[in-house]
């Protein structure tokens, strides 16, 4: 015997005794009930089930940048895990507040989610202070997704080959200023590099873009000779030989990457400046629909594969629930407040 509950068929072994069966049942349908997406899917605000139309990624950068990278990777294996088109959106500007504040006023459906990161999330709220949108209140958290360092990178024809040397350089380089590119003032690659340069006592002149690849794009063309991005970005670049790697920012080697010493190994001991990549809902959304998207995300970032090309691109996966993301948020932005207290106008 079966009993159909939606679209689940669920088989019933038949009984001598009918008393005993109607429990049974009874309690099946109960238990079924009381999962929230098991077999009647997750409900939406709508009334409707969750998802019933395309999902949307809004991204804080430019297409090509590392946003963008993570945010390929997970969105084909999301649509097919949801069942609905995931749709990815560039919102770059602002240091991220554009995509931010997309997201943050769109309704809390489940349909519109953030590709976070500790520029956009933490940094920057940092930055603004009281004038910044309340992250704990305009969002809620799904899941981180990955980590990375920054990488300090150079064009070959520089003719420096490690950290050290390029400090060198730009101490000798008084009278013709050095210079590096980020993906734009307060991003996490700037203030890297402003730490950095301060703990060096030596001066490199700033240029900013408007999202890595058009950072990248000039950097290969000689235009700027140093880069400090996020190194999932250049990997292949670095692969290459397009661009030489002299140390990575985080507190141990990339396995994908062995030869590229930390800056702490460099000369700077205890520098470590890393950057995240997660995903984020508006406020008020169900707890379902976060749930659902939650072990969606989780179990893609345990897939071996995914794990496999978060590493080549110079990433390391992070699981985490929604709860973890959330002081991981907060704790990042306490720390950057902090960090540009001390630095001062050296970050502006």
């Amino acid at each position: 015997m079966q009993i159909s509950i939606g679209t689940v068929l669920l088989p019933i072994r038949a009984t001598a005794s009918r008393d005993g069966f109607d429990r049974r049942r009874r309690r099946l349908i109960c238990a079924i009930a009381a999962s929230p997406w098991c077999a009647f899917g997750v409900r939406a605000a709508d009334g409707g089930r969750y998802p019933n139309r395309p999902v949307r990624i809004v991204l804080p950068s430019t297409i090509g940048g590392t946003s963008d990278l993570v945010a390929r990777l997970f969105a084909a294996r999301l649509e097919d895990a949801l069942g609905q088109p995931v749709v990815i959106e560039a919102r770059p500007g602002a240091a991220g507040r554009i995509a931010i504040d997309r997201v943050a006023a769109a309704a809390p459906d489940g349909y519109t989610l953030l590709l976070a990161n500790n520029g956009a999330n933490a940094i920057v709220p940092a930055e603004r202070g009281t004038a910044a949108i309340d992250d704990a209140r305009s969002f809620a958290p799904v899941t981180m997704l990955a980590r990375l360092p920054i990488v300090i990178a150079v064009t070959p024809s520089l003719g420096v080959g490690t950290l050290p040397e390029l400090i060198a350089l730009a101490r000798s380089a008084a009278a013709k200023p050095l210079f590096y590119a980020s993906s734009g003032d307060g991003s996490t690659s700037h203030l890297a590099a402003e730490l950095l340069f301060q703990r060096a006592g030596v001066r490199v002149e700033h240029i900013p873009y408007a999202g890595t690849s058009a950072a990248v794009k000039d950097v290969l063309a000689g235009d700027v000779p140093v880069l400090f991005t996020h190194l999932g970005t250049v990997a292949g670049l670095v692969r290459a030989g397009q661009l030489h790697a002299l140390a990575v920012t985080g507190d141990h080697r990339m396995a994908d990457f062995p030869d590229v010493r930390t800056v702490a190994e460099s000369g700077y001991p205890g520098f470590d400046v890393t950057t995240w990549h997660g995903v984020v809902a508006p406020s008020g959304t169900p707890d379902a629909v976060i749930a659902r998207l939650h072990g969606e995300l989780a179990r893609l970032v345990a897939d071996p594969e995914v794990r496999r090309q978060l590493a080549a691109m110079g990433m390391e996966p992070v699981e985490s629930t929604p709860e973890q993301f959330a002081d991981a948020m907060g704790a990042d932005a306490r720390r950057w407040a902090e960090v540009m207290r001390r630095m001062g106008p050296a970050a502006e």
